[in-house]
């Protein structure tokens, strides 16, 4: 753990603010370095980063590193992780960090508790200081979290430079439906590294899965989560064999005890346990989807989601649940077929076979240049990121946005 401390780092860091020689040095806060959309997406962004002058150093919320591969890549590309566990004393230990490391930015990728994280960041001097919004945050609260939602929310408002969405949906539902007046608020697009995803894998998959040449090939992607409901594959597999088609289908991702169960007792009842395939996580994800004849996505909760537009992006057809983030990138780029959330097995099964011929019908060199052409773009994305973090490298002291109507957000236009 100490290899990446900002601690561990010494007297390289120097005490002057990094803008005087030309660099910006940014905190990313995060809730921990694990396989996820958010954590691979802020993944890719560091080498151009890095070349453009940006030095990230990240904090985690937790006292342990995921194993994801963002740590080992923060520090190739000159940042380092420092653990900081939420408890009594994580305030001072992050004004602490701030005295030391004196970032520019300060980027928290927390949804409205982000307002806590950034207030400290004002205290500490921090020129500009971004709330990022992930997701579709629309699940069910008792008074208590309302309270202490709208008491961050609050703090956020007094304290973001700058508020971020992956879309527009991940900022209604995180932040407030009239982000559209508020000027801090913009919606910055996950990029999407399509190098990375053409690199080939060294795994088989229907040799491991022992499909045969004529079996339909389904991959998931997505960390074991409720929302995920990759329990819903099982019954579509047999929806499937109703129809005629021989079906295996694989899951990529980190699992959990509990998800585990819940897939391997629905594979049991709907009898496809001999077609139900777990590789776990793994960072060949573009090499395993270009295998695959169609994709499933079936969460029920997102914000951009990641496991739908990377097979987007590579041509395979992908099946997804209705959800606003969804129709934000169909919008945007063919081959996704959108399924109801709540519709039955045998109407998703329909549409694995419509995905599917999609695939087959599609010339992945074309899709590669539209991709490259929309605004998903990695390119994007990075010019998005140095923009606003290069803002207030030359400006004076740092001050809490103006809002005149503490009971309203302030009026102004859409950027």
């Amino acid at each position: 753990m100490s290899g990446y401390a900002v601690d561990s780092v010494g007297a390289g860091h120097g005490q002057d603010r990094p803008g005087d020689d030309g660099r910006c040095r940014v905190l990313r806060v995060v809730g921990e370095l694990n396989f996820g959309g958010t954590e691979m997406r802020t993944a890719e962004l560091l080498p151009r980063l890095a070349a453009a002058g940006t030095e990230v150093h990240f904090v985690t919320l937790s006292d342990r590193i995921g194993p994801g591969p963002l740590a080992g890549a923060a520090v190739r590309h000159g940042g380092s992780v420092t653990p900081i566990p939420l408890d009594v004393r994580f305030p001072l230990r992050f004004l602490g960090l701030l005295r030391r490391l004196r970032p520019d930015v300060v980027h928290v990728d927390c949804g409205n508790f982000s307002g806590a994280v950034l207030s400290l960041a004002l205290l500490g001097r921090v020129p500009t200081r971004v709330a990022h919004f992930r997701g579709d945050d629309n699940q069910r609260r008792n008074l208590r979290r309302r309270a202490q939602r709208w008491l961050w929310r609050q703090l956020l408002r007094a304290s973001a430079t700058d508020i971020l969405g992956v879309s527009p949906s991940a900022l209604t539902c995180g932040y407030h439906s009239a982000w559209r007046d508020d000027p801090r608020c913009q919606v910055v697009l996950n990029g999407l590294d399509l190098d990375r995803l053409h690199r080939p894998s060294s795994q088989h998959l229907r040799a491991l899965t022992g499909a045969g040449p004529d079996d339909l090939l389904c991959v998931s992607v997505g960390r074991a989560a409720p929302e995920k409901r990759r329990w819903l594959l099982p019954p579509i597999l047999a929806g499937l064999r109703d129809q005629g088609v021989d079906a295996h289908v694989v899951f990529v991702g980190p699992s959990n005890e509990h998800d585990e169960a819940r897939l391997r007792a629905a594979a049991v009842v709907h009898e496809v346990v001999d077609r139900v395939h777990l590789l776990g996580p793994r960072d060949d994800v573009g090499g395993l989807l270009r295998q695959a004849d169609v994709v499933v996505h079936p969460s029920c909760l997102e914000g951009l989601p990641g496991g739908v537009l990377e097979p987007v992006a590579l041509g395979i057809g992908t099946v997804a649940a209705d959800l606003p983030g969804v129709r934000f990138i169909h919008e945007h780029l063919p081959g996704v077929t959108i399924v109801e959330v709540e519709a039955a097995p045998a109407v998703w099964a329909t549409a694995v076979r419509t995905a599917a011929g999609y695939t087959m019908a599609t010339d992945p060199e074309t899709v590669s240049e539209r991709f490259q052409l929309s605004p998903f773009a990695i390119e994007t994305a990075v010019e998005t990121h140095l923009a606003i973090y290069r803002r207030r490298l030359s400006g004076g002291p740092p001050s809490a946005p103006v809002v005149n109507n503490r009971s309203r957000l302030p009026a102004a236009s859409e950027r």
